[in-house]
This record gives C-alpha cells, structure tokens and sequence, in this order.
C-alpha cells in the first residue's frame, strides 16, 4: 500500500493541472497482491468486500467519513443520487473519490455503474448511448457487440469508471418477466452466449471490470427482484440448456465478474428455497462445475427480494459465508448510504465469533485484490481528462447508429406498398407522457403528424381519438409496451390493418395486436433507435433485423422479412 499511494497523489497533481496522469511502474505482481492482503487489518479486509453509494456530485463529509471506517472496495454510481451530471463533473467527482480514499489510507476503489444500453443507462448525455441488448441480439452480429463493448468500456474509463455491471446474459423466455425484457440478447441461450462473449475481451483491453449478471438467470421469472422473491422452478437439465449455458460460455470466454441474482432456484439444490445470492450451492456450480476463478459480485442487497425476509446486515453475512467476494449496497428505495456501516460492522462480528471463517474472508478479499490489479487501478485509478474530448466521436456513434439500423425488424407487413412517408404526411400517434420521441421521430422523418394521447386514457378518449383520424389511410401507432397499457392495446385494435405497430419497447405486445397492418420494431427508444425508425418510415429501406425471441401464439425466433413489399 505504501507503495500504491505516492503513485495516487502524483497522478492526481497532474489531473489537477489538466494533463492525463502519468503514472511509473507496472501493477503489483500476484506476490505483491498478497503482501498488501497480509497487511490488512480485520477491519480493512471485512471493508474490502463492500461496495456502496452516496449521494450528491462531490465527495461530501459524510463519504468522507464512511471511508475513514469501512474502507470499502469499491462504490457505485447513479444518476438518481445526483451523482452523474455531465462528463467533466463525473471525472471530477472520480478523481475526488479517489483522492478521498487517499486521504483515508484505503486502497484505490473500484468505481461502478450499470451502463448496459437500451433501458438501463445510468449516463446519458456526452456519451455514446447504445439502443441495448435485444436490438444487438436482432443485428445478430458478435463483432457489433464487440465494438459497442470497446466503445462504451473506453468511455467510461476515460470518466474513471472501472466497473460496468453489464452485460445481461440471461436469456428472455417468460414473457411475463417485469425486469429482463430487453435488456437480454434474446431467448436463445446461443444467440445469448455469442453476443455476450464477444464483450469480455474488449472491455478488459480498455481497463474496465465487465460482470455477466445474473446468475444463475434471470429470464424465466414473472417477477421483479426489487420488489419480490422471483422463483425458477424449472428442473437443473432444463437449467443447464437455457438458463446456465451463457454463463458457462461466459466463464471459458475469461469474464472477470459474474454477478449473482436474488432468485429462488429449487432445481440448483435439491428444492432448497434460498436465493442464489445466499445458496452456497449457486457458488460452487459457479467455481467448481464452471471453473470460475474470478470475481463474484452481488446484486443490490438492498432489493426486496431479500430486504422482506433478512435484515441487510444478515444478508450481508450470508452472502458472504455463501460464496460472494463483494456485497453491493445500491441506492435501493428505503435505504442510505450509512447503512454499510452497519453491514460492516456486522461482518466483523461474524469473522470474530467464527461465523464467518477468516479464510473464506481472505478469499474474498484476495479476489477483489487481484480484480483492481489486473486492471492497474491499484496503481492507476483516476480517470483520463485529456480524452473526454473523444467520447462520442463520430466513429463511435457511427457504430450505434449502424446497431440501430441493423436491428430494426420488420416483423409482418400486410400493406402493400409499405406506407412510406417520404412524400405523404402520415398520422403519428403517441403517449402523451413520451412527446420528445415524438419529436425525435419527426426530427428524422417531417412529414410525420403527431397526434398525442396519454398512455392511461380512458376509453371513450380512445374512441374519440380513432373517430376522428377518419379516412382509410395507415396510421403509425406507438407500440412500446402494449401489454401495460390497455389503452393503447385498444386503439392498435380499433384501426385494424390500418395500424402499423411501432416497437420501440418489447416485442411481446405485438401478440395483442396481430390483425395489424404492419409491425416493425426496434427494440429501443434511446434517440439513435428513434432516428434509425424515422428514416425507416420516411423511406423504407430492407431491414435485416430478426426477431430474437418467440412472440406466441404469432412468430418464431428468428422471424423478420428481408423485404418491404411495394418498393
């Protein structure tokens, strides 16, 4: 540790004067890693497994002072804590978390987000911001995946974050599931397991921490995990093909992280009804049946999946006996940040009443160690201020937007010829809630004629709104969640093949609505799936995206047409 800091303070006097830190020597060896582990107090070790957040955009006194008593591993941010407001903010508030660690004498934290793309971005706006998982699973291409992995790794090492808790390799099979939904690749595990191994390498050469979640999967649950126990009672050979197959995949592929679900699998062991998290069955399936060697992560502690049935200090300690090597403290609702004192306090107490063995705390530990080391932030963690100027450059959007075209599906169309707006103004209608993508539509495509509706109109709005379109003409209707929302189930169902469905969300509502005319989707609604959609209607192109899960009752995996019919 010695060592580690004089390296730290040179660095950030050089951050301090603008220019990129330059830091001498290499990362510790295996030997030296172990050194800085035996000089470690009870009480550093137990902090070293733990992972918080807090709340603003600067370090505040009370970050400051969490520091000084846990000396945790790691933290995570998130825009909802205020702590993410632009580029420069966040390498700043990087630096000065790691500048407080100093002045704390903690080693170099690991700094967290979960930036997976599509649904889940925790930053917005300066970076490049991808369209996600299942529109990647649609392109079906594993070197699209790879360059978005590169991408989106480079950036958030430049902001001087370390970690990204991504990808999603659970593979979609319920479509009931409230959580998963886009964020998966698709609901074949080797679709799943192609993309997903093609973003280990990438982020690794780029010095960011990538962690496959969640495992043992989160796919086939009807269930959110922050607000409930979700189960999977399906039998462990189903298991292996569906739901373990892109994590064994991951873990030959050299993944550093895997993080863990809070999901009941009875089929793991022999119907014990404890989530993964806390199973140490979940564990050894994942070191000693796959030959993981790496990190295992936690979700959130904090999510009702276990916060309605232990107390977060309990699940600390059972996570930790269980198998995992760093226990997550998120911003769950109904929590604070000065609660991983309290679970830090409680590990120590297991350690010292030998509830928790020494050895398996060292472990832990030890694993969290070799993690920092080999991505060399124990010698070099501080963010790459003379780069920022290169996140969101025009060769890293042009790789989001190719994702977005490529992704767009055509998944029936009826109308012959497509009804095309690049000469014709076409009715668009659209939540009320969501008017920006609208606008963001209109943007890529003018003649389109928005028409506003809230997402939980009643029905004679409804009504009102398909009486007075009149004509025959196609209308183009918002599809993003129709199994949500009634509302608009019912409008898609009232202009029959005069709809076209816009997919900017989950394919499975398309099932409610299949006399439609037409259905094309894009899986997303970040700005760049939005333009991709625009130019599609203004001037439709071939699309070559397929349908990466089955819709029932209406299309298979792997269904998408080649053609626009009528041009």
């Amino acid at each position: 540790m010695k060592k580690i800091l004089p390296l730290l303070l040179a660095g950030l006097l050089a951050l301090g004067a603008g220019t990129p830190p330059a830091f001498a020597g290499q990362t510790p060896s295996v030997k030296e890693v172990s050194n800085i582990l035996g000089k470690m107090s009870l009480e550093q070790k137990a902090g070293q497994v733990l992972m918080g957040f807090f709340r603003g955009d600067t370090v505040s006194p009370a970050f400051r002072s969490m520091l000084e008593k846990v000396h945790p591993g790691g933290v995570i941010l998130y825009s909802s804590t205020g702590n993410i407001h632009n580029l420069e903010q966040v390498a700043r508030l990087t630096a000065s978390i790691q500048e407080a660690a100093l002045s704390a004498d903690c080693l170099p934290l690991l700094v967290a987000v979960d930036q997976e793309g599509g649904r889940v971005n925790r930053l917005t706006k300066g970076v490049t911001v991808f369209p996600g998982n299942m529109a990647l699973g649609a392109a079906g291409d594993p070197a699209l995946a790879a360059r978005e992995a590169r991408i989106v790794s480079r950036e958030l090492r430049t902001l001087g974050i370390t970690a990204n808790f991504a990808p999603v390799v659970d593979v979609q099979s319920n479509p009931a599931n409230p959580v998963i939904g886009t964020r998966s690749f698709g609901s074949d595990p080797g679709l799943v397991a192609r993309m997903a191994t093609a973003m280990v390498a990438p982020a690794a050469e780029e010095g960011v921490l990538c962690t496959a979640k969640h495992f043992p999967g989160h796919g086939n649950t009807s269930i959110d995990s922050h607000a409930g126990l979700p189960e999977d009672s399906h039998p462990r050979p189903v298991l292996d093909k569906v739901n373990l197959a892109p994590f064994s995949a991951m873990v030959k592929a050299g993944v550093p992280a895997v993080m863990t679900a809070h999901i009941v699998m009875p089929g793991l062991d022999n119907g014990n009804p404890l989530p993964a998290t806390i199973l140490p069955r979940a564990y050894s399936i994942l070191r000693d049946e796959m030959g993981f060697t790496g990190l295992a992560v936690t979700d959130s502690l904090g999510m009702k999946a276990l916060s309605l049935y232990w107390s977060l200090e309990e699940t600390a300690v059972r996570a930790l006996q269980a198998g995992a090597d760093l226990l997550v403290f998120g911003a769950d609702p109904g929590h604070e940040p000065g609660e991983i004192e309290a679970a830090h306090h409680a590990v120590v107490s297991a350690v010292l009443t030998d509830r928790i063995p020494m050895s398996r705390l060292d472990e832990a530990a030890a694993r969290v160690l070799r993690a920092k080391d080999r991505l060399g932030i124990l010698d070099d963690p501080l963010p790459r201020p003379g780069r920022i100027g290169e996140i969101g450059a025009p060769e890293s959007t042009a790789v989001r937007d190719t994702i977005a075209r490529r992704s767009l599906t055509l998944a029936w169309n009826r109308l012959d010829p497509f009804p095309a707006a690049k000469d014709t103004r076409r009715i668009l209608v659209w939540p009320l809630e969501k008017t920006d993508q609208a606008w963001e539509l209109a943007k890529a495509c003018p003649n389109l004629d928005p028409q506003f509706i809230p997402l939980s109109a009643p029905g004679e709005d409804v009504a009102g709104l398909v009486s007075g379109l009149g004509g025959k003409d196609p209308v183009f209707v918002w599809a993003g969640d129709l199994g949500k929302y009634p509302a608009w189930r019912d409008l898609a169902r009232s202009l029959g093949e005069r709809a076209v469905l816009l997919g900017v969300g989950s394919p499975y509502g398309l099932s409610l609505c299949p006399k439609a005319g037409a259905a094309v989707l894009t899986y997303s609604d970040v700005p760049a799936s939005l333009e991709a959609l625009g130019d599609f209607l203004s001037n439709p192109w071939p699309p070559t995206g397929k349908l990466p899960v089955e819709i029932p009752g209406l299309y298979p995996y792997g269904v998408g047409l080649s053609s626009v019919a009528g041009f």
